[in-house]
């Protein structure tokens, strides 16, 4: 700092104290001394005594700057009673000291205790509060009027801590069921989904197999002309769709009681208005004309929906089971560094599994603005014809053009093909819930025996200098037991072949250069790669060339040198490949100092734009304990791991672009729909026109998800 920048410092620091002691309004001589009672009488905390009374003062520490003097004014008033002694001075004598005895005190104590009169001046002046602000970006601001120190001993009190304790604790979470009850409920909903869906879609096929040939001209005329067999026949066909489909009207309102619209509101909606237009159709001979009950569009509707549902139960029935076979080895949770697979049970895993995905979310959005405007187009179509006997077929109409088949299987058909590829893998995933958890993360943590697991690393020679082979590898098994990294195996297998034991080990210490030290039996110990050696001051042989080699130093003399030789597994190609195309990015949470983005390039020919953290953060990200299981794996390898991160990020793409194409159906066919019942273009609006409408939506919407488990 500048010469004069300290001098200004000194300088305001003067000034600062000048106008502290200068509040006081006194003056003193340069050799007064301050007494307590002095002091007392100043500020009323003690006897008031006029200047002839006090004794005669001592000379005060020196100090190197005038003291100001602090005396009672003489002609303040004594209070009554102030010579008759309190009851209890005889009780306080050792706590309180004699106000007869002058007290001295240096300057820094006289400045400590102005200062405090000062902030508790200040402290006790009432807090102004900031005008509100108003606007967009207003914001509601508390009143900071909460004391920041407690009464008792200054000490700092955290706020929030306090605020948090006075809030009352939330309830805990009710507890999971067992995996075992869950797998037979979802087995037996399965099971019933199933076999209703069979039923419903041969009582639809058979209802759809008149009409097309009708089409074509197959049908007798008695079939046009009479109503007991070109109606009557559909009304039944639809009543008996609707009693197989009763669940989906008991979940449609179950959701509507909770304030949630979904598809199966309006699939339930949809059967009962073109139920209602078939019996009209055939009671009043008015209602025949050119528009053609939708019945059998119906009826398709809400055999999608309950093939959506048979479908969603397999998948989690799948996961559920595979969950079922106990406590996994692995199970994938997602930290701050991305996604990892760790140590852990399934607790937990039916809770998130049995999340509400995307798509519901979406249409409790868009679904209510799409009943309102069907609700209000019949009624203006309706209106515009001039017939009330087609309110009903206006409204199926509508509905029929904005319930899109493909609504019931955005999320069902993925998590089914994709499920039915984890579980031949030994792996499950926890629904949507879980599969978004890994996809936000977009980040894969992988160890050193994720990309290199036992049996991939092989010994392809030694080298001792000067020492005995079983000190050489009971050191080098000891550090790399300690450090944990994917060549223990290979050197325990190395120390039982030799019969040695592992040493004590104490003081270890990892280091960012690629290797590990400690003190083994008083010696310092050193145990990685060349270039961690050279840093740390070992004399390595010149010419050497060993680039995945381990060096073993004791007390900074070179004693073995290891050639270690990594191999590229087939499963670990296929998963670093997958990974590179899903652009999901490894983070290398390894130990072993060898193992670095340019051996992965060597070995699988990419390195899927992996990440090299430091060793600090390696430490962190490799630990193995987790909680709140994404996805649960009951194999070894780095491929079902790896299966789970893609095969979860194409689950949410496919949901998400299903139902976005959905949405647009959706929307689209309501207005088209409303368009051509408005101008009653009854020859236009047929079953068979809505039908391909409806298809070639469902199938745009459909691609990606029946192809989710390809990769």
């Amino acid at each position: 700092m500048d010469r004069h920048e300290t001098d200004l410092d000194l300088e305001t620091s003067l000034d600062d104290s000048k106008l502290l002691l200068d509040d006081a309004s006194r003056v003193a001589d340069e050799d007064y001394e301050f007494t307590l009672e002095g002091i007392l009488a100043e500020f009323g905390g003690g006897r008031a005594g006029s200047a002839e009374d006090a004794a005669p003062p001592k000379p005060a520490v020196s100090v190197s700057m005038p003291l100001p003097e602090l005396t009672p004014d003489a002609d303040e008033e004594e209070p009554d009673g102030a010579d008759e002694p309190a009851e209890d001075d005889g009780a306080m004598a050792d706590i309180v000291p004699s106000l007869d005895t002058p007290q001295s005190f240096s300057l820094q104590e006289v400045l400590a205790r102005t200062v405090q009169e000062v902030l508790d001046e200040q402290r006790a002046e009432p807090v102004l509060e900031d005008p509100p602000r108003r606007g967009l970006f207003a914001r509601r601001r508390g009143k900071e009027t909460e004391e920041l120190y407690d009464e008792a001993d200054g000490a700092p009190r955290d706020k929030r801590r306090d605020a948090r304790a006075a809030e009352p604790e939330e309830p805990p979470a009710a507890p999971e069921p067992p995996i075992e009850e869950t797998v037979a409920s979802y087995r037996d909903a399965m099971q019933n989904a199933r076999r209703v869906t069979r039923y419903a879609a041969l009582i639809t096929a058979l209802m759809w197999l008149p009409q097309a040939l009708d089409r074509f001209g197959v049908m007798p005329e008695l079939y046009a002309e009479e109503k007991l067999v070109g109606v009557l026949p559909y009304f039944i066909a639809l009543a008996l769709v609707c009693v197989l489909g009763r669940e989906v009207f008991v979940y449609a309102a179950e959701k509507l009681a909770s304030f949630k619209l979904t598809y199966e509101f309006l699939t339930a909606l949809l059967c009962l208005a073109a139920l209602i237009d078939t019996a009209v159709l055939f009671l009043a001979p008015a209602r025949a004309g050119g528009a053609l009950p939708l019945h059998s569009v119906a009826a398709l509707s809400m055999t999608c929906a309950l093939w959506g549902r048979a479908m969603l139960f397999r998948s989690l029935y799948d996961s559920f089971r595979v969950a079922a076979i106990g406590d996994p080895p692995y199970m994938v949770t997602v930290t701050a560094g991305g996604a990892a697979k760790r140590s852990g049970r399934c607790d937990g895993f039916s809770t998130i599994a049995e999340h509400e995905d995307v798509s519901g979310r979406w249409q409790t959005i868009v679904l209510p603005v799409v009943l309102a405007g069907a609700l209000v187009f019949s009624v203006l179509s309706t209106l515009q014809v001039g017939s009330w006997l087609l309110y009903f077929w206006n409204l199926s109409a509508i509905l029929a053009g904005a319930n899109a088949l493909s609504f019931p299987l955005v999320y069902s058909l993925p998590l089914r093909r994709l499920t039915r590829r984890f579980a031949r893998s030994g792996s499950a995933l926890a629904g949507f819930a879980g599969a978004d958890m890994m996809r936000r993360s977009n980040c894969l943590i992988l160890t050193d025996t994720d990309l290199f697991p036992p049996g991939t690393v092989t010994l392809n020679g030694l080298k001792i200098f000067g020492e005995e082979s079983g000190k050489v590898f009971s050191y080098a098994a000891t550090m790399a037991h300690a450090s944990e990294t994917g060549l223990s195996r290979l050197f325990d297998n190395l120390l039982e072949a030799e019969g040695g034991h592992l040493e004590p080990l104490s003081d270890l210490n990892f280091y960012e250069e690629g290797g590990v030290g400690g003190t083994i039996h008083g010696e310092t110990v050193l145990f990685g790669t060349s270039s961690f050696c050279r840093r740390m001051g070992v004399t390595l042989p010149h010419g050497l060339t060993l680039k995945t080699g381990m060096f073993l130093a004791v007390d900074g003399a070179l004693i073995a040198v290891f050639a270690v030789k990594y191999m590229a597994a087939e499963n670990v190609d296929w998963a670093m490949h997958a990974l590179h195309r899903a652009h999901i990015t490894p983070v290398l949470a390894v130990r072993d100092g060898n193992i670095t983005p340019a051996l992965l390039k060597r070995k699988f020919g990419t390195d899927a734009r992996a990440v090299y953290p430091q060793l600090s953060t390696r430490l962190a990200l490799s630990e193995k304990d987790g909680a709140k299981p994404c996805a649960l794996i009951y194999r070894e390898g780095l491929m079902p791991y790896a299966e789970l991160a893609v095969g979860s990020k194409r689950l949410c793409r496919a949901v998400r672009i299903g139902n976005a194409l959905s949405i647009l159906s959706c929307v689209a066919g309501t207005l088209l729909s409303f368009y051509l019942s408005f101008v009653a273009a009854y020859t236009l609006f047929t079953p068979f026109s809505l039908l391909a409408f409806l298809a070639l939506w469902a199938l745009a919407a459909l691609i990606d998800g029946a192809l989710a488990d390809k990769y």
